[in-house]
């Protein structure tokens, strides 16, 4: 990733710290209850491994059973050179009254039923618990030819069950195959792997992506398949902080990321490690909780910082807080009630001074008012044709929290992160330039009074004491206060129907900053001298 370090230049005359930049276009959830306690989280894979109609497990050798009370027990193990493949099951079926204590005995009464012409399944509803379902039609009267088949033999009884629970599932490998009904006591079998990789890790394989700890693969309630990873938090951490920090970065903001990504998930998590069908996870592996690969992404530095900061959180007043955190705040950090409405002390916002090597730079966003009219209409809005658009309310940090959208038809008003998500912009911080603008216009103050001068026709003095002209094919100037970073685009647009979003700033603002981090490590900060900046008032313990 191309990483542009910032040069800070002077002008020589008494005028404000100017920094200019070369652009480059690039190409994140409300509180829940803390749980410190908690020593296993649940991880929704949602995106690879969620809505869809098969899921495969490729380790050819699992072990499976149930997490009661937080307390995960294998009591089955099956070999499948070919994997393991997962199924929504839909059809009718009949439940033989009986139950049986293991895998073996249930596929023994299964295989006596398969044999009178009927496809009959072990099926696994709870620990020790196991019974034989046949059937599996979708069409009833299908169903009611297999079951006289089976009606009066061995001395079975049957009950009917419905055509589709939305819980149970098909396994199938060439071991056979077996069912999973997660309606019955309200919960899935998690697996583990029971062979290693390369680097003598136990990792289950799903293809793309291997995990360590436990696979849940579950319907929860719809017609398709997620899979859920239950794994330790310390674990699940060595993947978190290099898919979120680039793990080249200096060690104490590796640490800060640790620590805030620890007390996200104890925080975000919602549940224990045992299984609920209804809602399998609260927490997911995008960037709508926190970024998380797998064991393949993780590298012995983020271990080195998981291992350094074990166990330790952001705490106020004894109590895990919300570490929330994103990618570069553009100068300033923003207040969490702007965003989420949230009231904390912790989250307001504080002034970037450190980001000086932001990950994201600063943006242009091009949209013509047909794309922005789409772009609503997508959100279920409709203006008609566009006219003017104006920013209602600007913060303290220099975020647009309402933008009004005026069009023939009706007017459209946008309000904080709903902005960012319409218009798919890189953060709020933005100015809106059109057509006619003059943007890099500023009033500079010299020792002889007031002068009105354009940005592009100054000269700088250099990192490398260089006097020189500010390039042209600057795309936007960046003006350093003493409390925030200020843009001045180049550039107007030259048609009428056409706006620039002219931004800084990459992600929601509220807390740590990770490019301030990174700027605040490199200025001999610790981790818990970044983090009690970030969240004001706050304790690392």
């Amino acid at each position: 990733m191309y990483r542009a370090a910032w040069k800070r230049i002077r002008y020589f005359c008494a005028i404000p710290v100017l920094i200019a930049w070369c652009l480059l276009m690039p190409p994140q959830s409300t509180p829940a209850a803390s749980n410190d306690a908690m020593t296993d989280v649940r991880v929704g894979l949602t995106q690879l491994y969620t809505q869809k109609s098969t899921l495969k497990i490729v380790t050819t050798k699992l072990a499976f059973g149930y997490c009661i009370n937080d307390s995960y027990v294998s009591d089955t193990s099956l070999t499948s050179s070919t994997g393991f493949t997962f199924s929504p099951a839909m059809g009718y079926y009949y439940i033989l009254q009986k139950s049986y204590k293991d895998y073996a005995t249930a596929k023994t009464v299964a295989e006596s039923l398969s044999a009178l012409g009927v496809d009959a399944y072990p099926v696994i509803v709870y620990r020790n618990i196991w019974q034989v379902y046949v059937g599996g039609e979708t069409d009833k009267t299908k169903m009611q030819n297999q079951f006289r088949l089976i009606k009066d033999q061995f001395g079975f009884t049957y009950s009917a069950l419905s055509s589709d629970n939305k819980q149970r599932i098909l396994v199938t490998g060439n071991f056979g195959s077996f069912l999973i009904d997660g309606g019955v006591k309200a919960a899935y079998p998690q697996f583990k792997a029971l062979v290693t990789n390369d680097d003598d890790i136990a990792v289950i394989d799903l293809g793309s992506r291997q995990y360590r700890g436990r696979i849940e693969i579950g319907r929860y309630g719809n017609s398709t398949l997620t899979a859920v990873n239950i794994i330790n938090v310390e674990v699940y951490l060595y993947s978190v902080v290099p898919s979120e920090m680039t793990s080249t970065w200096p060690m104490e903001a590796l640490k800060a990321q640790a620590v805030c990504a620890r007390s996200y998930a104890l925080t975000k998590t919602g549940y224990s490690a045992d299984s609920l069908i209804s809602h399998g996870y609260t927490l997911t592996d995008t960037v709508d909780s926190q970024v998380y690969k797998g064991e393949a992404y993780e590298t012995s530095t983020a271990v080195a910082a998981v291992t350094a900061t074990k166990g330790e959180t952001v705490q106020y007043n004894g109590k895990t807080i919300m570490a929330f955190f994103y990618s570069t705040s553009g100068g300033r950090t923003e207040d969490g009630i702007n965003v989420w409405g949230l009231t904390q002390s912790y989250y307001t916002g504080v002034v970037d001074e450190y980001e000086s090597e932001p990950e994201k730079e600063p943006w242009i966003v091009s949209l013509t008012k047909t794309q922005i009219e789409n772009k609503l209409s997508n959100y279920g809005v409709t203006i008609g044709t566009m006219n003017t658009m104006i920013p209602q309310i600007t913060t303290s940090s220099g975020r647009v929290y309402s933008l009004r959208i005026k069009g023939t038809g009706s007017n459209a008003v946008l309000q904080s992160q709903t902005i960012r998500d319409v218009l798919g912009l890189p953060s709020t911080k933005f100015k809106i330039i059109s057509y006619n603008d003059v943007p890099d216009k500023v009033t500079l103050r010299s020792t002889d009074g007031k002068s009105e001068k354009e940005i592009s026709s100054c000269y700088v003095l250099s990192a490398a004491n260089e006097i020189q002209k500010i390039s042209s094919e600057l795309k936007q100037y960046i003006v350093k206060s003493a409390d925030n970073l200020v843009n001045f685009p180049a550039s107007a647009p030259i048609s009428k129907n056409t706006y620039y979003f002219a931004g800084m700033g990459y992600g929601h603002g509220v807390g740590m900053s990770q490019s301030g981090a990174k700027g605040m490590a490199l200025a001999g900060y610790n981790y818990v001298e970044i983090i009690e900046y970030y969240y004001q008032g706050t304790t690392v313990d």
